[in-house]
């Protein structure tokens, strides 16, 4: 059994007076940055757990909860859907004494670290798209039937452990994974804190998302994308716009896997993140 828990690794620092919870474990040479995705009832930890787990041998990593999710407190939306998380987590490494960071994205949380990348371009050494928003769906329908479900969670008759249940199994391609306590953990912390949990949700909060795409080819430093053939929120289509949009990009993708690649597909996740860190570590090296 890991020694590393939830409770155990769980941090909180004050980013610009906003409590921030993340997660730590490790002490390697690098730093790893986990943003996770925007659906109900997501968290640093809830995405995360096997990732900072696997691979804290092999760096120090740090998984955050997004502003107005789990133990951290919402911050402004006001002016976009993604920038003003990237802004705030540029500021987080700062108040951490970080100077620069490999940074995994998973879902919203990968448009977001696509906004990192763009926005403070001196913070991440290298970036990983994990189901990632921030790209174009090339021939998936728009809004995408995951999509969908997410946006009606907190809507009609409100959220409930029955349609927790359903958006998991949407999402998660292996429907044993899907079991009576993970639906009962994403459930409750969907409503942990009422209405105001639904108001700062990154999928119902803040202004247009911001046309990152645009600007994919700015991004300069190496990036590796990883996605599910059965991704139903967002189709392995984007994941195609991604690599060729991108300049220094390769892809990954996984058969029979959703959304959540690195749930579903941990240790072999796990084994691909560590190769990438160590690959471009050793390139480093011979520069």
């Amino acid at each position: 059994m890991s020694a590393f828990t939830a409770a155990g690794t769980s941090r909180v620092v004050t980013v610009n007076g906003v409590k921030t919870r993340y997660h730590e474990a490790g002490t390697g040479p690098e730093v790893l940055l986990c943003i996770h995705g925007g659906a109900p009832g997501a968290t640093g930890w809830g995405n995360f757990a096997d990732t900072v787990v696997g691979l804290a041998a092999d760096a120090r990593v740090i998984a955050v909860d997004l502003p107005g999710y789990g133990q951290s407190d919402p911050i402004d939306l006001g002016t976009g859907k993604y920038l003003p998380y990237a802004d705030h987590f540029a500021a987080l490494l700062a108040e951490l004494g970080i100077e620069r960071a490999d940074v995994i994205g998973l879902a919203t949380g990968g448009a977001i670290a696509i906004g990192l990348a763009l926005r403070h371009p001196h913070l991440v050494r290298r970036l990983a798209l994990v189901s990632s928003a921030g790209g174009v769906p090339l021939f998936s329908p728009a809004p995408s039937e995951g999509q969908k479900v997410i946006r009606s969670y907190y809507g009609g008759t409100g959220p409930s452990p029955e349609k927790m249940r359903r958006y998991l199994e949407l999402v998660i391609f292996d429907r044993a994974l899907v079991t009576d306590a993970l639906v009962e953990e994403r459930y409750l912390e969907s409503v942990a804190d009422g209405p105001a949990r639904q108001a700062a949700s990154a999928e119902t909060a803040g202004g247009p998302a911001e046309p990152l795409w645009q600007d994919l080819s700015a991004i300069t430093c190496p990036t590796l994308v990883v996605w599910g053939t059965e991704n139903r929120v967002q189709g392995f289509d984007n994941a195609l716009f991604l690599l060729r949009q991108i300049p220094d990009a390769r892809l990954h993708l996984f058969k029979r896997t959703g959304l959540q690649v690195p749930f579903e597909r941990a240790a072999e996740f796990n084994h691909l993140v560590r190769g990438f860190i160590t690959d471009s570590r050793s390139q480093e090296a011979d520069r």
